[in-house]
């Protein structure tokens, strides 16, 4: 079990490290708890992404995208999801064996695992199902599942649709019986669904897991001025929003437990409809993933896939918009990173190992502050994450009592340039950017190794987070 860190926000520059609150954690190495997957942070794309460019004559998922391949491995994405509301639209073609074959061959590349969606709406079982032959008969190794539509509760009541999934799921296994299945990926209005598909599917020896699709902060359109930008970044980063997350794993979340079956909520990111501009596409949402992950992780998520892209390509009627939660967006030579993405590059250097539970024991300021560890081996690292900004925000001392006396001491820091979260660039961690080529080299400081009973203290700037790592004797 992973208890987490999150107390009210102060405000501050961090810059200004004059003005410090000591912050008090006691961590148990003894009481280690799950592996946190490898492939934990994913990442989710319209299936429209698999054709090839008309513009270019060229796909976006090919072996020959080395930027592309740079950029997966760094951020350590590890889970690679097509799908979307272009999966199910009459107007976007399916792809053929070509794209298929272009796609999957990034996958290998790439080091990730696919989950692929096959059309469900205005398609037939058997044109479904010819799909999925080919997919599992040349890429099974590479498939971590597949699903049978996307979003199925805008055209279907539940018990229509779990008849016609059946018979969807039946057929395909005619062709593929090796398939395995995840859904219902319903929309966060009816995440009940996820529930009802646990109860009637879970137990079968098809049902890799149960996906869902979520986007706490909601639709990104309502946020339509400075205004309502500055009261998004504040949300985003304050501990409210751990009873969003909450109230919405527990619809769930408890019957997928019961029945035995893991679920993944496989797209989704802080707002929907391409996010909320002045917000997700800001350094407030750097610092917002990191927690956001490490949440989930503590909730027996087998991860999460942020939906990307550089347009939100609905497959409707109508000019595509801008996309603006996106992890990165095309370059003359390559990826420029953007916000979000540096969230998952922090998420990566931490979260290898087991996670271990992290107590407060003091934080007589309420600094705005979550934390978490993992424990692989001897190596202990532990998240911190100030959450605190503003002019008056205080960085935070934090002591880590951990019991393990170390031999060696880093940490790695992920900040912005004079604490700003509405800022879209000049976030580094380790004191360089992600370059567009997909490389980084950023570099960890060295500490003094932690004392005899394993304390160290670290001193980490408001608006900033940090990756302390120490190696046990």
């Amino acid at each position: 079990m992973l208890v987490f860190v999150c107390l009210a926000a102060l405000c501050f520059s961090t810059l200004n490290l004059s003005a410090q609150s000591a912050v008090t954690l006691d961590i148990n190495t003894n009481d280690a708890g799950r592996l946190i997957p490898p492939d934990f942070c994913g990442l989710s794309y319209e299936l429209k992404l698999v054709l090839t460019n008309p513009a270019t004559g060229k796909h976006y998922f090919s072996p020959k995208n080395k930027p592309l391949i740079n950029v997966f491995k760094t951020l350590g994405i590890k889970q690679l999801r097509v799908g979307g509301n272009t999966a199910e639209r009459a107007g976007v073609a399916i792809p053929d064996h070509a794209d298929i074959d272009s796609f999957f061959a990034f996958v290998k590349t790439a080091g990730v695992k696919a989950i692929y969606t096959v059309r469900m709406e205005s398609n037939s079982p058997i044109a479904a199902a010819e799909v999925a032959k080919y997919v599992m008969d040349k890429y099974k190794p590479l498939v971590s599942c597949l699903t049978i539509g996307n979003e199925p509760d805008k055209a279907w009541k539940y018990p229509a649709y779990l008849a016609d999934w059946k018979k969807f799921a039946a057929t395909i296994l005619q062709y593929a019986p090796d398939a395995k299945f995840c859904g219902p990926s319903a929309t966060q209005k009816h995440v009940e669904w996820a529930r009802d598909f646990a109860n009637d599917i879970g137990g079968s020896n098809y049902l890799a897991y149960v996906t869902q699709h979520f986007y706490p902060m909601g639709g990104g359109a309502a946020v339509s001025n400075a205004t309502k930008a500055v009261a998004g970044r504040e949300r985003l980063l304050s501990p409210e929003m751990y009873s969003v997350y909450q109230k919405f794993y527990d619809v769930f979340g408890p019957a997928a437990k019961a029945k035995g079956v893991g679920f993944r909520l496989e797209e989704g990111n802080s707002y929907s409809g391409g996010g909320a501009e002045g917000v997700s596409d800001t350094y407030a949402a750097s610092l917002w993933i990191v927690d956001y992950l490490y949440w989930w992780a503590g909730h027996d998520a087998l991860g999460l896939n942020f939906h990307t892209g550089e347009k939100v390509m609905r497959g409707l009627p109508g000019p595509d918009r801008p996309n603006v939660y996106t992890a990165f967006t095309t370059a003359s030579d390559g990826y420029t990173m953007l916000p979000t993405s540096y969230g998952m590059k922090l998420f990566n250097l931490g979260s290898q190992g087991r996670l271990v539970p992290v107590n407060i024991v003091s934080n007589a300021d309420n600094v705005n502050l979550a934390a978490y560890a993992t424990l692989t081996n001897k190596t202990l690292c532990v998240t911190v994450i100030n959450k605190g900004f503003g002019a008056t925000a205080p960085a935070a001392s934090v002591t880590i009592n951990s019991g393990m006396p170390s031999t060696q001491a880093r940490v790695i820091y992920m900040s912005v340039t004079n604490g700003d979260i509405t800022a879209i660039s000049g976030i580094t961690i380790g004191g360089a950017g992600i370059k567009d080529n997909g490389t980084w080299n950023g570099k960890w400081t060295s500490l003094p190794a932690a004392d005899k009973n394993g304390s160290i203290t670290i001193m980490v700037p408001a608006a900033s987070a940090a990756v302390i790592k120490l190696q046990g004797r």
